[in-house]
């Protein structure tokens, strides 16, 4: 006997679920993004419109000095990354010192103002934000013209 007989629970049904025929989904009246892009460039595999010239990872355990034909031409890939990548160090290093002269800024505020020279602090602090803020976001947007 089962625990659920003892307690007076009666058994369960069965469901009859009916069975439906499956939708099939209209086709869209416009054609996917993929679709429009083949037909405006082409397949868009990057093999297909022009295969390498040489063999990149093929041939170093046939040739005699061990290297592929793209190692022994030199080896690397001729990408221009524009002047990001060599400005990056400088640009760095005035982010960090802008941060740390506003950093140090407002430590100085906040002691003159423990002190009890709160309008003498508020005065460096709008001062700082005023014209180290405005050179530093006309700084940013400088750069942002040169990349």
């Amino acid at each position: 006997m089962k625990y659920r007989d003892i307690i007076g629970f009666s058994n369960k049904k069965q469901k009859f679920v009916k069975k439906t025929e499956k939708k099939v989904a209209p086709k869209p009246t416009v054609p996917p993004v993929t679709e429009l892009l083949k037909k405006e460039f082409g397949s868009l595999n990057e093999w297909t419109s022009k295969p390498p010239t040489e063999k990149r990872w093929s041939g170093a355990f046939t040739a005699k000095d061990g290297l592929t034909e793209f190692e022994r031409k030199g080896g690397k890939d001729n990408v221009n990354e524009g002047p990001a990548y060599e400005y990056a160090a400088n640009l760095k290093a005035i982010e960090k010192s802008y941060k740390t002269f506003k950093t140090e800024v407002f430590k100085f505020a906040n002691l003159l103002e423990k002190k009890g020279l709160k309008k003498e602090a508020g005065i460096f602090e709008k001062s700082f934000s005023k014209k180290a803020g405005d050179w530093y976001r006309f700084f940013e947007r400088q750069v942002r013209k040169l990349m």
